[in-house]
């Protein structure tokens, strides 16, 4: 499970280095695995375990191949996806493209949000997203997930 927030920088070839506590997972369950590619939604990069990226594609593909949303979901997702592998250092590589797409220079904030999925912002994009959050305007939502 990836769970926390850690300040992180980016070098000047585009290499993040993954919290030691993902690290650990990462290397042990994924082989230093992840996928990575641009969230719809927000502004930031979503890296996806193997498993995780699996997971996705199963749903999509049980989903109608003829519903228009399916398919420009599939389009902008999934051919946005880049595979990366950790390095001997516990680093990534993020493309400049999706640098580009999370405003991604040097600071860093990698966030746990699942057990299969990581997310890395822009600290004020993070700070900002932080602040439009109304638990109150979700409360109903969460209701009918059961959560």
């Amino acid at each position: 499970m990836f769970r926390g927030r850690f300040h992180h920088t980016i070098d000047s070839k585009g290499r993040l280095s993954i919290p030691a506590r993902f690290r650990e997972i990462l290397v042990e369950k994924h082989e230093g695995r992840l996928i990575l590619t641009n969230d719809l939604v927000d502004r930031c990069i979503v890296a996806y375990t193997p498993k995780g990226w699996e997971e996705l594609e199963a749903k999509i593909q049980r989903a109608s191949s003829m519903d228009e949303g399916v398919k420009a979901f599939s389009r902008h997702f999934f051919s946005s996806a880049e595979d990366c592998f950790m390095d001997s250092q516990g680093r990534i590589l993020i493309s400049p493209r999706l640098r580009e797409y999370g405003s991604l220079t040097k600071d860093a904030l990698v966030a746990g949000v699942a057990n299969n999925k990581i997310e890395i912002w822009n600290p004020g994009l993070w700070e900002q997203a932080m602040a439009a959050f109304d638990p109150k305007a979700i409360t109903k939502r969460i209701a009918e997930l059961g959560i």
